[in-house]
């Protein structure tokens, strides 16, 4: 279900307290009042941005003029996007952040600072705005209910080489230095995920998480997807085009304050020009962004509420819980006559706890937001139940 953010709603949600935010709908999709940006809300420590795959050419927002502009579109990275976040959501119930930019590059370059990404244009200037605005409400919604996050932006390139390019603000010739050189504590103020660095230090090194084994490059070579840096292919050889990460990257990332770590990820044009390889390879990156993120931004467990799954079957007890969706109240049908009740939102946060004491029992939740939830049905403190609901306004 798709819903339109009207102006002061979306004025609110930007800039007034994030529980307005945080009520968004996850998997459901936003659209600034122009509708030139498109939001689709999250649950996960993952932010998906999308800058240059629009198609829109609003005549209202006359063709950017400047010197050194870049006006080609990156073909595909929206239906990545898009087919991406599908294949997260498949493989984890959860849903990652997704912004994408609606109107061509002609128009707006959501990846360069204001001045040359709108022209001076006040329409486009508007649409940067709401695209900034949704990355950094979802930013600090992260932080606040998983103290850090990832930051991808996703872009396509059409070098010659076939080959993904992971950028971390790191040049070239910075990625070709030796382990000993590059492990200097001197490059924590220059990458892109310090943050990352910092609390995996004492495990992991700079070049470890850069080219590792464990790095996202080496996850990706493990899926027969060549990377760099990785631990096959750890550096761009002199003369080789490479990407190393843009204005989204430096204004999204770690390497001077902050939790959430960034990374630009250009991919080529083998895998996403043919939409059986694209699909095949949002797959296999959207199983590789959830190896990732367990690894570095979830604890055990932190998807728990996303996989969310009944049990009871096991105990050979009865549970029966309707209408699904509800408006104003759930009917409880079970042979237990005493048991707790907890109620969470997506992110996994205790909303309300109840004792009941009847086989077939009523529950209010009336005064809960829309949106989805997870019931948590216990006994003795031992779980038997956990599964979705949904509160709908309809």
């Amino acid at each position: 279900m798709k819903k339109l953010l009207f102006p002061a709603l979306l004025i609110a949600m930007l800039y007034a307290p994030l529980s307005l935010f945080a009520q968004l709908i996850p998997g459901n999709s936003y659209f600034s009042p122009d509708n030139y940006v498109e939001y689709i809300a999250g649950n996960l420590p993952l932010i998906i941005s999308v800058p240059h795959g629009g198609d829109l050419k609003p005549q209202s927002i006359p063709d950017r003029n400047c010197s050194g502009c870049v006006y080609v579109k990156d073909s595909y990275t929206q239906e990545l996007g898009r087919e991406l976040a599908a294949a997260i959501q498949a493989e984890t119930g959860c849903y990652p952040h997704v912004i994408i930019n609606l109107l061509h590059r002609e128009k707006l370059d959501a990846n360069r600072a204001i001045g040359e990404a709108a022209d001076s244009n006040p329409e486009a200037e508007a649409a940067w705005n709401s695209y900034h605005g949704y990355i950094d409400s979802a930013e600090n919604l992260i932080m606040q209910s998983f103290g850090k996050g990832l930051f991808l932006d996703l872009h396509g390139h059409g070098h010659d080489i076939q080959r993904i390019e992971l950028g971390y603000l790191l040049s070239g010739s910075e990625l070709r230095m030796p382990n000993s050189s590059l492990n200097d504590s001197s490059f924590l103020s220059e990458i892109s995920i310090r943050n990352l660095i910092l609390t995996e230090g004492q495990s992991n090194s700079l070049t470890q998480l850069l080219r590792g084994n464990q790095s996202l490059g080496a996850l990706l070579e493990d899926r027969n997807y060549p990377s760099v840096p990785s631990d096959l292919d750890p550096a761009p050889q002199n003369g080789e085009a490479y990407f190393s990460g843009g204005y989204n990257t430096r204004r999204y990332g770690s390497q001077e304050e902050g939790t959430i770590d960034a990374i630009q990820a250009e991919c080529n044009q083998d895998i996403r020009f043919r939409e059986d390889d694209r699909q095949e390879f949002a797959d296999s990156l959207g199983v590789v962004m959830v190896d990732f993120l367990q690894l570095y931004y979830l604890d055990q467990g932190g998807l728990d509420f996303c996989n969310a799954v009944s049990v009871e079957d096991e105990l050979d007890i009865h549970w029966e819980l309707y209408p699904n969706p509800a408006r104003d109240y759930l009917l409880i049908d079970t042979d237990l006559i005493q048991y707790d009740l907890a109620i969470f939102n997506p992110l996994g946060q205790l909303i309300s706890q109840a004792s009941m004491s009847s086989s077939l029992d009523r529950l209010d939740i009336s005064a809960l937001n829309c949106g989805n939830y997870i019931i948590e049905v216990s006994q003795e403190k031992q779980v038997f139940h956990r599964s979705k609901f949904i509160k709908s306004c309809d």
